[in-house]
């Protein structure tokens, strides 16, 4: 009989360690996935370096800054800048595409510009990148960290000025295209003077859209409704459909505010 009881004493507490263990199961999960996401980050910002003397350092912070705030890109005859990696515009179009940075990182710049000569390269192993999965994981867990802190941090209102303007120009990555003076680049052409000269010219090797016409007729009767509509979504609104090289700026990469500040700082450079 002192067996029996004995016997059911301890079934009675496996069953509540085991109930134990499944109510507390998923806070376990938790705090392992939060760890494991800890570590990639930490690796991240290994590989992410330019420390010479880390052999995992792919170098990503010479052209984007040990901080990932962006600069200059060495050596580039262009004289472009590396976007920063902290703004909150990549973190609305990680909420458009989750795959967005990811894509980027293994694939290239080719992705965002269009331009096959853009200076991010492809850093997957798969198309010939040195980086592995495991490693493309921890730079991707990294910058989208970046990415969805400054969203969430930035202001909700953009004041309608050229400062403020300035500043979306630079955080929102036009700057990567254009330059930081709008002078241009080989992955965008020179918009330092926004009006007609630049709609029948674009310079360079960049094909002026099909449409020229109805384009200085727009910004004629309305510059700032113009570039609404270019920055917007250029190929939808002009040259026939076709793509411009201009890639569409939709509210989930920049809301009204910072849309009308950006065409302020614009309009400025002409004094409009």
């Amino acid at each position: 009989m002192r067996l029996k009881s004995i016997g059911v004493i301890v079934t009675v507490l496996l069953s509540a360690v085991t109930m134990l263990y499944w109510f507390t199961d998923g806070a376990r999960r938790e705090a392992i996935a939060a760890d494991h996401e800890a570590e990639l980050v930490d690796y991240g910002h290994v590989i992410f370096s330019n420390d010479a003397t880390e052999p995992a350092a792919a170098g990503c912070a010479r052209c984007h800054g040990d901080d990932g705030m962006g600069g200059e890109i060495p050596n580039d005859p262009e004289g472009r800048r590396a976007p920063s990696l902290h703004t909150a515009s990549l973190g609305q179009k990680l909420k458009v595409n989750p795959e967005y940075v990811r894509l980027v990182v293994s694939y290239g710049g080719v992705l965002v510009s269009g331009n096959v000569n853009s200076p991010m390269p492809a850093w997957s192993s798969e198309v010939g990148g040195p980086l592995n999965r495991q490693q493309i994981e921890a730079v991707v867990q990294l910058v989208e960290g970046w990415a969805v802190e400054a969203a969430e941090n930035a202001p909700e209102e953009v004041p309608d000025t050229v400062e403020a303007g300035e500043g979306v120009f630079n955080s929102a990555g036009c700057a990567g295209c254009h330059g930081p003076d709008l002078m241009g680049s080989t992955s965008g052409p020179n918009i330092s003077t926004i009006g007609s000269d630049v709609i029948t010219d674009f310079g360079g090797d960049f094909a002026t859209p099909s449409d020229t016409d109805q384009m200085i007729e727009d910004y004629a009767a309305d510059p700032r409704a113009f570039l609404e509509q270019w920055i917007r979504n250029s190929s939808e609104n002009y040259n026939g459909g076709e793509p411009t090289g201009m890639p569409p700026h939709d509210e989930n990469a920049l809301n009204d505010n910072q849309l009308q500040a950006l065409i302020t700082f614009l309009l400025a450079q002409t004094g409009e």
